[in-house]
């Protein structure tokens, strides 16, 4: 770790497999299913098993995820555990470096396409401490571009805290608290840790949330997420808005079914950016409905 080279981009893997509903309200980290802050897991009452695909920027880019969240309560304790796979793809990516000519020319017709392959698997649990409720999560992964290839590790931490009746809700969180990310090619990485701080007010059947934060770095860029949900008790939409540092706005759409949760979220860049606009669809399960159910059906 004290030899790795310290890099501020690569470990946004497991940030880009958030669910269509923290991506609705502008990023916001507001349920744990691949997201990004462990403690958020506290939130869980049953066992489901969830699945996103994002269509980035206009097809350049394709991120799916896929988790499973074991629910457990013993003596009004809870235990929750989540298992998430993250993959992200790249494709048709042009590879110039045997273009260029000894006089500086470019030889298009040596110019190839690669492919950049990222897998990565995320294990998350919570520890509750009286009010507080503390979240860890360790996520090994992997990187293919083209013909180069690298393994790693990293992990966060979270922090959450109710008040107020549990109607608003601080917390803050950690993202590659620590990392290391080993090439082939004999080169080692770190990431900069990404420290985040914020909190959310429920308002009836609004709910609002806010987080800021920026690298462990001088010169870091600020880092902000803030959205909006609407939902009123029994009724099955969920409407979704929210603004982040990188995008012009975030809305969303969601359905709550008994034992199905289907959200979509789309994603407007910022008219700086020379990228198109991301579509986000995600599904949920509810297991220990489904299986409630099964065993009625059986009886």
């Amino acid at each position: 770790l004290l030899t790795a080279d310290t890099v501020q981009f690569g470990g946004e893997l497991y940030m880009d497999g958030q669910n269509a509903r923290n991506i609705g309200m502008g990023g916001y980290s507001v349920s744990f299913s691949a997201g990004t802050n462990p403690a958020q897991l506290l939130r869980t009452q049953e066992s489901s098993i969830y699945f996103s695909h994002k269509d980035k920027f206009a097809g350049l880019a394709s991120v799916s995820t896929f988790s499973y969240i074991h629910y457990k309560s013993i003596n009004d304790k809870q235990y929750p555990v989540n298992f998430s796979i993250v993959n992200r793809s790249v494709n048709d990516i042009p590879d110039t470096r045997r273009a260029k000519n000894l006089d500086g020319s470019i030889n298009y017709s040596k110019i190839e396409n690669i492919s950049q392959q990222e897998l990565g698997l995320a294990f998350a649990t919570i520890c509750v401490i009286n009010q507080f409720t503390l979240g860890l999560s360790l996520k090994p992964f992997y990187t293919g571009l083209g013909e180069y290839k690298a393994w790693g590790i990293s992990g966060d931490i979270g922090l959450m805290a109710p008040f107020f009746e549990n109607k608003i809700k601080a917390g803050c969180r950690i993202e590659n608290i620590f990392s290391i990310n080993h090439w082939d090619t004999g080169k080692t990485e770190n990431y900069v840790p990404l420290f985040i701080a914020g909190g959310q007010v429920q308002l009836g059947s609004l709910l609002l949330g806010v987080e800021t934060g920026s690298r462990f770095k001088s010169n870091s860029l600020l880092n902000y997420h803030a959205g909006f949900e609407f939902h009123k008790q029994n009724e099955l939409v969920i409407i979704r808005g929210g603004v982040s540092h990188n995008s012009s706005f975030s809305a969303g759409i969601g359905l709550a079914l008994k034992m199905l949760q289907v959200d979509y979220a789309y994603i407007q860049p910022l008219e700086t950016s020379t990228f198109g606009s991301s579509h986000i669809l995600s599904l949920g399960i509810i297991i220990d409905i489904l299986s409630d159910l099964k065993d009625k059906i059986s009886s």
